[in-house]
């Protein structure tokens, strides 16, 4: 795992912080991690909405949003069993790329979800 790994995810959001709780509790390897509003966008080339709608995973010059940071953060543990289900993840790009939308999506209505993780689209 690489020390300067940074997990950005919405710390106003009660599902998002719960996923990363599951994270915290369940898987070994676990990079640095910050809510998007206590950390410098600019300094990460990241805008407010990007950082609104995915979590991002920035490991150098390397800026992975979304299916393809989860992807990563389980490719990057130790337990072969959860590298296998970050290499399904990534084999299945464009479907885990949907799943991780509608997730995304819909977060306010999933288990610990409240209205404050609902995003307003912008047509």
């Amino acid at each position: 795992m690489n020390a300067g790994a940074l997990l950005i995810y919405d710390g106003d959001c009660a599902f998002c912080k719960n996923s990363l709780l599951w994270a915290i509790n369940h898987l070994k390897a676990m990079p640095r991690y910050a809510a998007y509003q206590n950390v410098d966008l600019t300094e990460y080339q990241l805008s407010l909405a990007e950082v609104q709608a995915k979590v991002w995973l920035v490991d150098g010059q390397n800026h992975l949003g979304g299916h393809l940071a989860v992807a990563w953060l389980f490719t990057n543990q130790p337990a072969l069993g959860w590298r296998i289900i970050g290499a399904l993840i990534r084999a299945f790009g464009p479907v885990s790329a949907l799943v991780y939308r509608w997730i995304a999506k819909n977060r306010h209505r999933l288990p610990g979800g409240t209205k404050e993780c609902s995003i307003e689209d912008r047509p």
